[in-house]
């Protein structure tokens, strides 16, 4: 009887693990899981489950665009960011300037100083020209202090190597009162706009006495709009002092205004391009504005440049005639009047010059000529 008992408890045993066994695993966990009898039985353990969270995966670094977003990492480790490479800037090839090209003063202010830096690469390429810059920040007409800008160009006028043409770019610390006959003329005045003209005058007429040519570049649109009407005043001031005295005026004003004429930061440059062309504080340029800055001068310098002589025939100062530049010889003096007018005998009476000239009436028509076609058909 006994036996049979335990015969029947084994056999039960038996059938329980071959039911386990062959159901699958998710099946069997809770079979396990609800008989831990059987688990104790034959010496499993009960797995614990981990809790629940959020998945954090780790991507192996080869796997990593650069361009991609940032990775996820676990704690203890850094996030990395794509990597950001940066194009470098073209270089300018430089081709060695001649021994005898032609020198360019650049005279002014901070806006000269970085024009000039523009002109120096417009013309890297250029070996017959070459450039010279006497900037000042402060520099201007108003005042002589830091530094005279008439001064500066008559002494560099009478140096041993003097330039063969002036650039002049100034006017941003202009607006200061200017002493007239002992008392402060403030800006925009009469009395003040009398002297700030003849300086401007005496400037030009510095070079203009050694038959050197004067190019004076325009203000441009400033962020402040105070500053906009003020460049704007003296921009036209430096236009008709430039052209009443044998300057040639740059105008650049519009191509750094936007479609209403004020300030805008970027523009296009020199090759068409959207760029950032002025600085920070809405006055001044960045390389690619001044060199767009340098593009209105350069076209007015090649023009000059492509004569083969000084190009320009100034008056004298007091008005009683020219100076003859001849444009086959640049070497020629300019030191001979313009020749005067020769008196022409009267026609003849009865002549086609006497009819034309002194009696005023058409000739005859010719035949086959287009008058002779138009008298035919009148």
């Amino acid at each position: 009887m006994f036996r049979r008992i335990l015969s029947s408890a084994l056999l039960a045993c038996l059938v329980w693990v071959v039911l386990a066994l062959a159901v699958p695993a998710p099946a069997s966990a809770q079979i396990f899981e609800r008989s831990p009898f059987f688990l104790r039985l034959f010496g499993i353990e009960e797995r614990k489950r981990p809790a629940p969270g959020p998945k954090i995966m780790q991507v192996p670094p080869s796997s990593r665009a650069p361009s991609g977003p940032m990775v996820l990492t676990p704690e203890g480790s850094r996030p990395r960011g794509p990597k950001v490479i940066r194009a470098p800037e073209p270089a300018i090839a430089v081709k060695p300037k001649n021994a005898d090209a032609r020198l360019v003063l650049v005279l002014g202010d901070a806006l000269a100083a970085g024009l000039a830096s523009g002109l120096d690469v417009a013309f890297a390429d250029t070996p017959d020209v070459r450039f010279e810059s006497i900037s000042e920040p402060e520099a201007g007409l108003a005042a002589t202090d830091p530094v005279d800008v008439r001064q500066a160009l008559e002494a560099r006028l009478t140096a041993a190597d003097p330039p063969d043409a002036v650039v002049v770019m100034l006017g941003l610390d202009d607006r200061r009162p200017i002493l007239v006959d002992g008392i402060d003329a403030e800006f925009r005045t009469r009395p003040w706009e009398t002297v700030y003209r003849a300086r401007v005058k005496a400037l030009i007429a510095a070079a203009r006495a050694k038959s050197i040519p004067v190019f004076w570049v325009g203000l441009v649109p400033t962020a402040d709009v105070a500053l906009i009407t003020d460049f704007a005043y003296l921009d036209e001031l430096f236009r008709q002092e430039a052209e009443a005295n044998a300057a040639v005026y740059v105008d650049v004003w519009n191509a750094f205004a936007d479609a209403a004429g004020g300030f805008t930061p970027t523009g296009a440059d020199v090759e068409g391009q959207s760029r950032q062309l002025r600085l920070k504080d809405g006055i001044g340029f960045t390389k690619s504005g001044n060199r767009k800055l340098a593009f209105f001068v350069e076209q007015e310098v090649r023009t000059w440049l492509s004569k083969g002589a000084p190009g320009f025939v100034l008056p004298r100062a007091d008005g009683s005639g020219g100076l003859v530049v001849s444009l086959s010889d640049p070497d020629v003096e300019p030191d001979e009047d313009f020749a005067v007018e020769v008196a022409q005998p009267a026609p003849k009476t009865g002549t086609a010059l006497h009819r034309l000239v002194v009696e005023g009436r058409p000739l005859a028509p010719r035949l086959g000529r287009v008058d002779d076609l138009v008298s035919t058909v009148n």
